[in-house]
Order: C-alpha cells, then structure tokens, then sequence
C-alpha cells in the first residue's frame, strides 16, 4: 500500500479490514513516528462531519475519489 500521507487532502473511499466502506475528506495525517502505536494515521470527515480515524492495518483498500 502508499504511504496514506499521499491521500492528505483529498476525497477517498476507504474499506475497513471488516468491509465497511466509509467516504469523506482526509483531514488528519500523522507518520508512523508521531503515532502511539508507531502505525501511519489518518483520519477522514465523513457527510455528516464525523472526524473517523484508521490506522494503516485497519485499512484494507483505499481510493482517491
């Protein structure tokens, strides 16, 4: 998988390691050096203005839409 800090900024679809499928912004980066579990970090603003966080092993693919 990129690095998720090339989705910064811009709209993606996400399917989570469960199969939920989420849509919205890329409103967060944090590097794997500044993250807690030492993982890349994302998190995206859904329609509804829900900030929604994942880390690189919950996501199972991700698109720019």
């Amino acid at each position: 998988m990129r690095s998720l800090e090339e989705y910064f900024n811009k709209r993606v679809r996400i399917v989570d390691i469960d199969n939920k499928e989420f849509k919205g912004y890329v409103e967060t980066y944090t590097p794997a050096i500044d993250s807690d579990e030492e993982l890349e970090e994302i998190a995206i603003l859904d329609k509804s203005n829900n900030l929604i966080g994942f880390n690189e092993e919950e996501i199972k693919s991700i698109e720019i839409v």
